[in-house]
């Protein structure tokens, strides 16, 4: 695995205004995989009787992390690619390249297992990895031609600091998931965010919905006004 270095201190990331609950800095992972152009994430908990984690994951079927542009991605902090990237189908989320040391807050490792299509149509993958006790550096593997013809990636945490699976598998946390990004799921029907085998259901949060239609300067506008039971 080759090491690359960005060009911070350990210390510059955990003040660089991190998320410091749990919730939200798992919420960066998946607003990463919206970026994407994801329409399907899962969250993948693996744990045993006593809430000890086995296993822990989020995966997306978005566009991948192109390995030509590494140093442009995970080489730069504070000043993300998508910070000038003009979206027009939807909304960028992560613009400051921070949210991929967000595992901090929980985890001593993160693990990119990721799948590009390159300029020549092949279909590229390979991993990124993130050690807590050295946040500055990144190893990347090489680089490996695959057959399934699918792009994506998955996010795997190791070595989990206070998080058990009592706290990402239960209605609370499932609430929280429905109020980040219900907004986002109700203006993208198709999409889909999952905790195993639990789909988040932005309709448990919603107290009352109106559409009507309404004419502006000459122009037909249908309207459709949410009022959320939480936010």
């Amino acid at each position: 695995m080759k090491q690359h270095t960005t060009k911070i201190t350990s210390i510059s990331v955990e003040q660089s205004g991190l998320p410091t609950d749990y919730k939200k800095a798992i919420a960066e992972y998946i607003w990463n995989g919206f970026d994407a152009n994801a329409t399907e994430i899962h969250l993948n908990i693996d744990s045993n009787e006593i809430g000890f984690i086995n296993e822990f994951s989020i995966t997306d079927n978005g566009n991948g992390i192109n390995i030509e542009t590494i140093d442009q991605t995970f080489g730069h902090f504070l000043d993300s690619q998508k910070r000038t990237t003009f979206n027009k189908d939807g909304f960028v989320k992560g613009k400051k390249g921070k949210g991929r040391y967000s595992f901090q807050q929980y985890s001593g490792k993160a693990i990119w297992n990721t799948t590009f299509k390159s300029e020549n149509d092949e279909y590229l993958n390979y991993n990124i990895e993130i050690k807590e006790s050295s946040l500055q550096n990144f190893g990347i593997s090489d680089k490996k031609i695959i057959k399934k013809k699918h792009t994506g990636t998955t996010v795997r945490f190791e070595t989990f600091n206070k998080l058990t699976a009592d706290l990402i598998m239960n209605s609370s946390f499932y609430d929280f998931l429905a109020c980040e990004f219900g907004w986002f799921l109700y203006l993208n029907k198709s999409y889909s965010l999952r905790v195993n085998d639990y789909e988040i259901d932005y309709n448990t949060i919603i107290d009352k919905t109106v559409v009507f239609n309404e004419e502006i300067n000459g122009f037909d506008f249908k309207i459709n006004f949410i009022r959320w039971k939480k936010i």
